[in-house]
Parts: C-alpha cells; structure tokens; sequence
C-alpha cells in the first residue's frame, strides 16, 4: 500500500487545483463520452420506448417521408419529431442497425452533460463544472435512460442548455446572444418533448422577477423578437404540415398529448403511473452513488472557509426553483420513472458543492461516510454474488420471469426476475464491487485527508467499469426486453401470404417494427386497448388492425398460415381455444417469457 501513497499524492494534487487539473477533468468527461458512445450499440432494440422511436424512423425512411411519423402504417401522433429525424440522418450515415438508432441518444447525453459542466463553470469555477457533470454522467439512472430511445434526455439537455442561458443572462454584461441562446434551446426542446420547454424555465423566470428587482432586469431583454422569431421558426413549420396532412392533428397534439399526460388525463392511457412515494425513491436510486452524499450539503461553515460570491448566493434560489418546479409540475402528471430527468444538472450541481468546497481541513463525517459506506456495501456485494455463485441450489438453467406488461416500471423490471435468473450477472457484480471497492476505499482515503475534490473524481472514476457492465447486462437479458428472436425466425422464413399477431399492447412487441424485414407487412393486435380514437378517425383501415378476439378466432381457423405471439402464462387461456380451432396449432419458439405460436406450418417452415 504504501508503494501507492505517491500516486495517490501525485493524483489529489493534480485534482485539487495543481498540476493540470483541468486537463485531468476534461479527459475524464471525454473517457465518459466515449463510453457513452461505445454502449450505443448493444443491446439490441428493446421493445416499449425504443421500437417506438426506432420502429417509427424505419418506416420514415422506407416511406420517403420527413413529416408523418408511422408505426405499423398509423400515424404515431404522440411526439414531436425531432427524435425521429435524428435517428433518420444517423441511419443515413451508419445504417439501420442499433448503432445508429442509438447514437444521436448518446451525443443528447453528452450535450446534457456539457450544459451542467458550463452552468457549473459559471456558478462555482471548473472544478465545479466538471464534477457536477462527472456526478451527471456516472449517476446510474442517467447512464441507463441515456441509452435507451426516448425523448427525455434531449428534452433534459435542451432544458440545462436553456437554464445556463438563463444564468449566463443573470452573471453577464452581453443579454441578446443569451435570450437567443435561451430560445434556441427551448425550440429544440419543443422539437424533441413539447410545450414542456416552454414551462421551466420561463416559470422558473418569472418567480425570480417576481422576488428580485435584478432578475426584473434580466428578464426583458431576453424576451426580444429575434429569439422569439428563432423559435416560432424552428417549431411551427413541422405543426403547421401535420395539421395540413391530419386536419385535427394540433388539437390532439396540444390538448390530449401533452395537456393531457401532464394532467393525467390522456384518451387512451398509453402508461401506468407510478406512485409517489416510489417515484421519489427511485430517483435516490438514480443518482447512486451520489445521492449518499445528499448529508454533505449541510457541513458546517468553518471559520477558515471563504464566504460565497453574490453570484454564488444567487444560484441557490435559481437551482433551487428549476428542481422544486420540476418536482411540483409532475405531481398532477402521469409519473413514469425518468420524469424527473430533467432537473438532474441542478442536482448534481447541488450534489457537487461538498467537493468543491472552499473549507480547509479535514471534512466532517457526512462527507467521508458515504465513502466507506460504498467500500463496505461493495465488499458485500462481492461475497454475496461469491456465495450465490456456489449454491448449487441456485444453479438451476431455467429462468423464470414476471410477464412483460408486470415489468413496466425500473423497480418492477429488476425484481420481475427470481434471484437464480441474475446468476448470468455474477462475473459483471464481481468485476463491478471491486471497482467501487477500490474507487470507495481510495476516496476514503483522500477524503479523510481534505482532498474532496480528489477523491471525488476517484469515485467518479470507479464508477466506469460498473456502467459498462451495466450495458452488458442488458445483452443478458435482452429476449425478456426485446422481440428480436422472434423477428428473426419470421425473417428467415419464405415470404408468404401469413398474419402476424400480437396479444397485447403494441409497445409490448414493439422491436418487431425495427426488425421486421418485409416493410409492408402489417401487425395485428388482440385484447389491445391503445388504439388512437384520433388516428382511427382520421386514417383510413388503421381499425382492421385491431382485432376482437372472435375476429382473431376466425383468421386462425383460415386456411392462411396466422402467426400468434403471446406470454407463456396467457397459453392456458389460448390453448382450449386453439384445438377448437386449428387441432395443428404449434408453438414453434420461445422468446424471454413470449411464445411464437403457429395455427399450421407453411412450406418452408424448418419445423415442417
């Protein structure tokens, strides 16, 4: 050990201020970067949100057509396109492969994370910047959204980017390339998620003006025509064409899309909602392993310390309000478990200050526990997985899951699963306990030496090789996630006149839009309740793809080959039905906890 106390020294000179410190910081955010950009392109599409977003620019790209978003031909009106089209020029370059699908999600999470580094330069100095966006990047449940398709992180990024013009306004001279700025940001934003740009930051605004004759100051000259004319023109061109093509599209939009989420009010409910109490919670869990830290915000002042700048009094309230009105706005909405996502920078700006403090000395135990508290619980964790590893009891191949629509939350996902299916995971909890053991351990030991900033960023360090197998776990576990083996036993058969059909919601299923070869074939769908009243009205034959179930009944008795996929538990239900129906009925493959089932094999079939 003590051949690696000069290292160490070297290490928190060179993070507390001498030496480079800024060079240290930045290529740890560009090694952050690149495993982000890395993790694009695993696992494969998953079903819910990313065969939505990947499935929809598919079709995009195969119709031609830069306007109306599609999936399985209907028109999917429920988000602005950015995200498509985002995806539609990444798959120009690259290819429709995960990859690509993936990557404009994970250049929104380092955009996210620059914003935070920036807003933190200006509130507190570089070394605030950059270990608020390390505590950005490497919190958990930031890593895991800012890769999974949705419009959430580039609604989270053009947010911070809109409230570091905000502050950039409020600390500097310059007001009209900031009120462009500002505008600009929310315009993307609305591009990506909706009239939600709108409302933070200008509520936000508006409290400050109310209680700060300085922020009255500030607040009118970023109201001029230019940036205001900046973002009617990036936003009504696309609303102005979708109403044109679907006459009634903007009051859908406005009126039961996004008024209708953020009130909970949305005809048909297309998600669940999660409880407050749990909502609350999983964001701790989000934000480990530095929500522990949460304690370290009230050190005591000591004497030697140097008092805040005003600017630096002023950020607090200006934090404080863009955190309180997220959190308040989402209260009446339908909570889902990244919806907080976009007041993450003030967090881990927040979360940042016990590192970048100006006290001299060493710190107090509610920055230091949580250090040994990250060592401890890692070291557990690797003696539990070492003992799991070697109970034969728990060795048994089967794995058994919860239903897909039982996993529709982050907490129900991961406790969906009996403890002997994460067996798969011991090698990735082994290799990623000793990582935070270390990372724990060599922080306790500079932080107990008042190098806060030092052993921060060794943390932030550690947390790299437990997020990469992050990103491996998903591949575990990717047939309970994703309908890709069942798209690929459907690809590899010849083409014929065959139904396919869904027994659920089409989210459920949704992957098969990406993976589906034959572009004009179509999915039906049975006990499904998410049809769109607007786009069924509005779209010619979107009703023939909902089927009752004596509909269905009827084509799976037809002399055409009718494919089924349902969940395993449901098969008790449909089999009495089946030998009624079609006596040659045959489940042909088995994909997480979904079966493939066929009314009778077609020419070609390899189980024929």
């Amino acid at each position: 050990m003590h051949r690696l106390r000069p290292l160490f020294r070297r290490f928190s000179f060179v993070a507390s201020g001498g030496g480079g410190a800024d060079a240290l910081g930045l290529f740890s955010l560009l090694l952050l970067g690149v495993l982000y950009v890395a993790g694009s392109g695993s696992p494969v599409i998953l079903d819910d949100n990313e065969g939505l977003y990947a499935g929809a620019a598919r079709e995009m790209r195969a119709r031609g057509d830069w306007i109306v978003p599609t999936l399985d031909g209907m028109p999917r009106c429920q988000k602005p396109p950015l995200l498509y089209w985002l995806i539609l020029l990444s798959t120009s370059l690259f290819g429709e492969n995960e990859f690509a699908a993936r990557l404009p999600q994970a250049l929104a999470a380092i955009a996210w994370m620059a914003a935070t580094y920036f807003l933190g330069l200006t509130l507190g100095g570089r070394g605030l910047g950059w270990m608020a966006a390390l505590i950005l990047g490497t919190a958990f449940g930031a890593f895991v959204f800012g890769h999974i398709l949705m419009p959430e992180i580039f609604l989270a990024a053009s947010i911070a980017w809109s409230f570091l013009f905000l502050w950039k306004a409020f600390t500097e001279e310059e007001k009209r390339s900031h009120g462009i700025g500002l505008w600009l940001s929310i315009g993307f934003c609305t591009m990506a998620k909706g009239l939600h740009a709108l409302f933070y930051p200008l509520v936000v605004l508006g409290i400050l003006a109310l209680l700060s004759g300085r922020w009255r100051k500030v607040a009118i000259p970023l109201f001029r025509w230019e940036g205001i004319a900046l973002f009617l023109l990036l936003v009504i061109p696309w609303y102005v064409a979708m109403e044109r093509r679907l006459p009634g599209f903007l009051f859908e939009q406005f009126g039961n899309e996004q008024f209708g989420h953020a009130l909970n009010r949305r005809i048909p409910p297309d998600a669940g909602t999660v409880r407050l109490p749990l909502f609350l919670s999983e964001q701790a869990i989000f934000l480990l392993p530095w929500s522990l830290f949460v304690a370290a915000l009230w050190l005591p002042r000591r004497k030697t310390a140097m008092p805040p700048s005003r600017d630096e009094d002023a950020g607090t309230p200006f934090l404080g309000l863009w955190i309180l009105v997220t959190f308040l706005s989402l209260l009446s909405s339908s909570l889902q478990d990244y919806y907080a996502l976009s007041c993450y920078p003030a967090l881990a700006l927040f979360l940042a200050r016990p590192f970048c403090t100006r006290q001299e000395g060493r710190p107090g135990w509610t920055f230091w526990i949580p250090f040994a508290l990250i060592a401890g619980l890692a070291a557990g964790a690797g003696v539990a997985a070492i003992a799991f590893w070697s109970n034969t009891k728990l060795a048994q191949p089967t794995l058994a899951a919860a239903p897909v629509e039982a996993r529709d939350t982050f907490l129900a996902a991961i406790f969906g699963f009996p403890f002997r299916t994460w067996r798969a995971f011991v090698p990735l909890l082994l290799s990623a306990s000793l990582s935070l053991f270390l990372g724990g351990l060599a922080g306790l030991w500079l932080a107990r030496r008042g190098k806060r900033l030092a052993a921060g960023l060794c943390l932030a360090l550690a947390m790299f090789l437990p997020l990469a197998d992050a990103g491996r776990g998903f591949r575990l576990l990717e047939d309970y996630f994703s309908s890709v083996k069942i798209a690929r036993y459907l690809n590899a058969l010849p083409a014929s006149e065959r139904r396919i059909v869904a027994d659920g919601e089409p989210n459920f299923f949704s992957s098969l839009f990406f993976y589906l070869q034959n572009r004009k074939e179509r999915i039906y769908w049975v006990h499904s309740s998410s049809a769109s009243p607007f786009v069924l009205r509005s779209w010619p034959g979107s009703g023939e793809l909902y089927l009752s179930e004596g509909e269905f009944l009827q084509l799976w008795a037809a002399a055409k080959p009718a494919y089924l996929i349902c969940e395993q538990s449901a098969m008790s239900r449909w089999q009495p039905l089946f030998d009624r129906t079609a006596s040659s009925w045959k489940a042909v493959l088995g994909c997480g906890t979904r079966v493939l089932v066929v009314n009778r094999l077609e020419a070609g079939n390899p189980m024929r």
